[in-house]
């Protein structure tokens, strides 16, 4: 397991366990879900980084922490699976960054993000 630190805004060390590798890739989305004080919000955004389960978004809503965020393809953006209409994944972590938020979160289901940004990968 490689172990990844980071300084967090307030002076804090961000830190996370990965469990699986990550893949530095951006895939652009339409994403719908609730904002910190419980309104619904949708904005465009892109991913940092990927893995099989998970994924970084940049947004610049902060959304509710613990909630779902839906992922949605959009015209220009990247394509989901035939017969997919959104990906499902619940915000794990959440930190300030460059006027907006990095939002660490898990697939809700059999999303992997790995087979879009890169077809001919397998397990």
């Amino acid at each position: 397991m490689a172990q990844a630190s980071n300084q967090a805004a307030g002076g804090e060390p961000f830190r996370s366990t990965r469990r699986e590798p990550r893949s530095f890739a951006v895939l652009t989305f339409a994403v719908c879900g609730l904002t910190s004080s419980g309104r619904f919000f949708a904005e465009l955004c892109s991913t940092t980084n990927i893995s099989r389960s998970g994924c970084c978004l940049r947004l610049r809503t902060r959304p509710q922490a613990d909630s779902a965020l839906a992922l949605r393809a959009f015209p220009g953006g990247t394509s989901l699976p035939e017969g997919i209409s959104q990906l499902l994944f619940q915000v794990s972590w959440m930190r300030p960054d460059e006027g907006g938020w990095l939002i660490g979160a898990f697939a809700l289901g059999e999303a992997d993000l790995c087979r879009l940004a890169f077809p001919s990968y397998t397990p």
